[in-house]
């Protein structure tokens, strides 16, 4: 008659102890305490990188449907007021003498405030704002407008700007990321200017 003994089981199977498990909670807990604000730094550069990327392509696309309609374009915020992180409408602004106004009239026309595109609110907690520039020579600084009329951009049939532009992009919630600055010249030229933008 032929006898089975059940194996023994080796020292390597046996699982971890308690005091174990808890040297390896802890370590994971201080790793991932000095991780969480430099992730949440990351998202937040990243979310003003695509923030910024939408403002550009706005402006871009205003200015070239200027160009190709040969009539004026303009960019509004959506509020009415100088804050762009409400969203805003890119839209056909040819008025009956040509001149834009930034506005979209009460009776829409193919001509005059037909909304070309229209972006929404943005999550998170971005500041989208329009800012002026303080005169040269470098390193410029920027202050948040108080211009009336600088809740728009309207482009020429030409492409052309009649002022110069400057939008600042951060993120409320996280003061301590960089910020980047949109510069629109008058001859409607789009440009990233700084990415090292003070946000507090």
């Amino acid at each position: 008659m032929i006898c089975y003994r059940a194996p023994r089981p080796s020292r390597s199977s046996r699982g971890v102890t308690l005091i174990e498990l808890m040297v390896t909670l802890t370590v994971l807990a201080i790793l991932l305490g000095l991780a969480a604000p430099s992730f949440a730094s990351l998202l937040a550069s990243n979310r003003i990188s695509t923030q910024t990327n939408e403002l550009i392509g706005a402006l871009n696309l205003a200015r070239s449907e200027a160009v190709r309609r040969a009539k004026p374009v303009a960019i509004r915020s959506n509020g009415g007021d100088l804050n762009f992180s409400t969203g805003w409408k890119v839209f056909s602004d040819g008025t009956v003498d040509d001149d834009s106004n930034g506005a979209i009239p009460t009776t829409v026309t193919e001509h005059d405030g037909t909304v070309i595109r229209e972006t929404g609110v943005f999550t998170g907690t971005p500041r989208i704002n329009r800012v002026t520039r303080s005169a040269s020579p470098a390193p410029f600084t920027y202050t948040d407008s108080t211009e009336a009329d600088r809740m728009y951009v309207a482009f020429t049939s030409r492409g052309a700007n009649r002022s110069e532009a400057f939008f600042k992009v951060c993120d409320s919630s996280n003061s301590a990321v960089k910020g980047r600055i949109v510069h629109v010249n008058v001859v409607g030229k789009i440009t990233l200017v700084s990415t090292s933008e003070s946000c507090t």
